[in-house]
């Protein structure tokens, strides 16, 4: 199972987020107290790695608690609900485990004054009572069947097994419904393993090799052999332990004048490492207990830790499968140097490659969030103490990303709004190639351009936009400029030749866009006659067809006769020829709509982007 979506309500700041988008390697940023370890323990919370401490539940929820599995007695005032709620993408082995085809919604709830429940979304008994058979006692059981109208068949001792199998035989042909019910044991044992290290100095090695090795332990007690070992000894040690429920069910009768009273223990082992001795020897001296080493080894010898439990927790079962391992970081850079930062988010990208992991990180660090795609960042943020989420989606603009980073940069502190994406600056000449060329970019490779490491600005062929390249340029940063084909070459051009070399610039600086001219040039003709169809249609009704386009490339400047054919012909045309091209690339859905001679481009830039950024500047320029 893999985590791809966590909900909160009533978990310290987070009042009620919903919809926390997790990826497989995942990065969660933003100011101090906003909910970044908040979101990591509710991880752990719905996982069962940490019960819910007092100081963990909020009371900021302000809709109607979500309806228990199990129903409530109180006729008082709403008790307090704590849900933390994930949607887990399924391997083909648990698909055929758990019967299902996609998805699964499993969530964790406290409920005050009734505890702690594992429940799943699934098609249960339209009857809440028949949704939780097994966990009755026997007495509760003759109960439930005298109320549905249920009795035992002829033969059947009157014992909890036989009121257990008719009861869930009823059940089984009751009318059903989608609602939460009570986690079955094979849901629980598919639920993936956490491996949570904290970046703090707390983390000593002990203890993060105890959770190494107690994680890796119950992904032991998952085997099949296994796990029928341990299911024989919680039988054994139930039946051992029968006698003296028996004594204690009769003893409790006897002094409370009772006419029945049921106990029934249930037995359940869950391994755990409880403690790790470890020494180390530096060269040429004795070995010592780590506890007595100083704490710049201690904080090596964890991040060595590290970096060996990918090899060990993120290995992908050739067979897929059941369960996963969810690696959480809590500021892992904590007193680290840049070169052991880099080290950490290279460690991230190979734990996150292995196809049953997944990497969250919480970290305020600029070097981690660089190093990973815009859309794999989740911003939290908050007001008045409650945390909100903001982060990006595969429909987002190219707005949408630039207004991102810029509340982002604002939330941490920086002083440069475009964070991540200044590698390499290019300039593009205007507004159309300013709206356009970031969707498309998108639609090619999945990803916004920022992620690339490209900054684009539009010139607006202006002195002012080639004096700001001259000033990036003299101060050792890459500048590029995505250009048509002929614009270097045609005297009415604001980004000619011989105007770029003015401010320094040569035709090495320039990526052209254009077959054989123009952008507009590299779109094929059934692209054009399907966008003319769609946003220009023609006065006479007739279609335009890709001859009507063909036609065009002939005749001069293919953009202006287009524009001048638009206007004869049809009553919506354009009013200006540069919105032609933004029209067209909102009608593109597949990364192949994007024309060869674009990505070509795109990866020029991508290459140029790749080997910039700063340089060192001697004292001799």
């Amino acid at each position: 199972m893999r985590l791809v979506e966590l909900s909160v309500i009533n978990f310290r700041s987070l009042g009620d987020v919903q919809g926390i988008p997790i990826h497989k390697q995942t990065i969660l940023t933003g100011h101090n107290d906003c909910g970044k370890t908040a979101t990591l323990d509710a991880i752990a919370f719905l996982l069962g790695e940490r019960p819910l401490a007092d100081s963990d539940i909020s009371q900021f929820a302000e809709s109607e608690p979500a309806r228990a599995a199990l129903p409530s007695d109180d006729d008082g005032a709403e008790p307090i609900v704590v849900t933390v709620e994930g949607r887990f993408d399924l391997s083909d082995a648990e698909k055929k485990l758990l019967g299902l085809t996609s998805s699964i919604q499993v969530r964790r709830r406290h409920v005050e004054g009734e505890g702690v429940s594992l429940e799943w979304l699934a098609q249960v008994p339209q009857n809440p009572a028949l949704r939780n058979i097994s966990s009755l006692k026997a007495p509760e059981l003759r109960a439930l069947a005298s109320d549905v109208g249920v009795r035992l068949r002829e033969g059947q001792p009157n014992v909890k097994a036989s009121w257990s199998e008719v009861l869930e035989e009823h059940a089984a042909s009751a009318p059903t419904v989608t609602d939460w019910a009570l986690a079955p044991e094979h849901v629980v044992s598919a639920l993936p393993q956490l491996l949570y290290f904290r970046g703090d100095a707390a983390e000593t090695p002990e203890t993060v090799v105890r959770s190494i090795l107690t994680a890796k332990l119950r992904e032991y007690t998952l085997r099949e052999e296994t796990r029928q070992k341990i299911t024989d000894l919680e039988t054994d040690f139930s039946g051992l332990l029968k006698d003296d429920a028996a004594r204690l069910q009769k003893l409790v009768e006897e002094r409370c004048a009772l006419d029945a009273f049921s106990l029934e223990p249930t037995v359940q082992f869950r391994p755990t490492v409880s403690g790790v001795s470890m020494t180390a020897a530096a060269p040429g001296q004795r070995a010592v207990s780590l506890a007595a080493a100083g704490a710049g080894r201690s904080r090596r010898i964890s991040l060595a830790l590290w970096e060996a439990s990918q090899q060990l927790l993120s290995e992908a079962a050739e067979d897929g499968a059941t369960g996963g391992v969810i690696i959480a970081y809590d500021e892992p850079d904590t007193h680290l140097d840049y070169e052991h930062q880099r080290r950490i988010m290279d460690m991230i990208k190979v734990s996150a490659s292995a196809a049953q992991s997944t990497v969250i990180v919480a970290t305020h660090s600029l070097n981690l969030i660089d190093g990973v795609d815009i859309q794999d960042i989740v911003h939290l943020n908050s007001r008045n103490g409650r945390a909100y989420v903001q982060s990006l989606g595969a429909d987002d603009s190219d707005e949408d990303t630039r207004r991102f980073m810029s509340n982002m940069a604002v939330s941490l502190g920086f002083r440069n709004s475009v964070l991540l994406h200044e590698r390499c600056f290019v300039g593009v000449e205007g507004p159309t190639e300013y709206a356009a060329l970031p969707a498309l970019f998108k639609l090619a490779f999945g990803y916004p351009i920022q992620s690339a490491g490209i900054a684009l600005w539009d010139c607006g062929g202006n002195d002012g936009a080639l004096n700001f390249a001259k000033f990036l340029k003299k101060h050792k940063r890459t500048v590029m400029f995505l250009v048509d084909a002929d614009s270097v070459r045609d005297k009415e051009r604001e980004f000619r030749l011989d105007r770029l070399e003015k401010y320094g610039f040569t035709e090495e600086d320039c990526l052209f866009l254009g077959d054989p001219y123009e952008l507009e040039d590299v779109f094929s003709d059934d692209q054009w006659a399907d966008t003319m169809n769609a946003e220009w249609p023609r006065k006479d009704e007739q279609q335009w067809t890709s001859h009507d386009v063909a036609d065009l490339r002939s005749t001069g400047k293919f953009s202006k006769s287009l524009h001048t054919l638009l206007h004869q012909n049809s009553e919506q045309a354009p009013r200006k020829k540069e919105s032609m091209v933004v029209e067209l690339t909102q009608r593109l859905r597949q990364p192949s709509d994007v024309p060869p001679a674009l990505v070509k481009s795109f990866n020029d830039a991508i290459k140029v982007a790749s080997e910039a950024g700063l340089r060192h500047w001697s004292e001799d320029e």
